[in-house]
């Protein structure tokens, strides 16, 4: 359940970001509306689920998820993440963190939402 549900105007938003992160890199994805001057919706955030990895999401600086050693949603999942969705106007930045000490990961980070038109 999306709330609030966007408008049949509004722009869908679902690009991934992804690498692969040796052990103690940091990834660090950065997302923008494309549409000038406008509001994102983000009711789903999802990351690549792994063990020893650490999570955290911004929204125009603003910390809405994490650190934690989960992400907010698995890729392979999509469940909705947050209800209300979030919102920002200028940036959501995500960092992913590998805490193995001797394995490599493929990350992908992957959020889902729409641009108000």
């Amino acid at each position: 359940m999306l709330v609030p549900c966007p408008d049949p105007d509004d722009a869908p938003f679902n690009e991934t970001v992804s690498a692969v992160l040796s052990p103690g890199q940091k990834l660090t994805a950065e997302f923008t509306p494309e549409q000038s001057e406008t509001r994102m919706f983000l009711p789903i955030l999802a990351v690549s689920k792994y063990p020893e990895m650490s999570y955290q999401a911004k929204a125009d600086g603003e910390n809405i998820y994490g650190p934690s050693r989960i992400p907010p949603t698995d890729v392979d999942d999509l469940s909705v993440t947050f209800i209300p969705a979030k919102s920002f106007e200028q940036s959501l930045t995500v960092e992913v963190s590998n805490l193995s000490t001797n394995t490599d990961r493929f990350v992908i980070v992957q959020p889902v939402g729409w641009e108000v038109v």
